[in-house]
């Protein structure tokens, strides 16, 4: 398979995997930000996509390619995963800071953050990376 197709089925992948983490950890939240339930979540998600695609492009300019999707290493996967830990904490740092969402009291914390967002974007990539290692 073309490697830059895998990259758009990455993206897919990415996309199914965070609509549903959004919408299954939802309730662990406040929303504050004023959109409608749902177009908040799809749109997180769609950021979401965006936000792993990134990352694995960031993996690519460091491989020099995009082959390294077909068969990653295993720095591939600690920067998959390194690099989703420092965004999520981004992410929830300037936006609790920023009053658009806050947590419910079932969301469990590390220090301040809650531990949903924190390993959303580690696990769906490394999912989605799997899961693209698999198509032939």
């Amino acid at each position: 398979m073309i490697t830059k197709k895998r990259f758009f089925i990455v993206g897919f992948i990415a996309l199914i995997l965070n609509i549903l983490w959004e919408f299954s950890h939802h309730p662990l939240y406040i929303d504050l930000s004023g959109i409608p339930k749902y177009l908040h979540l799809i749109i997180a998600s769609f950021m979401d996509m965006l936000i792993i695609i990134g990352i694995f492009s960031i993996v690519s300019i460091k491989n020099r390619n995009f082959n390294w999707i077909k068969n990653p290493s295993k720095f591939d996967y600690l920067m998959v995963v390194f690099l989703g830990l420092i965004i999520a904490i981004f992410i929830e740092m300037m936006n609790l800071n920023l009053g658009r969402w806050e947590y419910t009291v079932a969301m469990p914390t590390l220090f301040g953050i809650g531990i949903s967002p924190l390993i959303q974007l580690a696990l769906t990539g490394i999912i989605s990376l799997i899961f693209i290692k698999q198509i032939k």
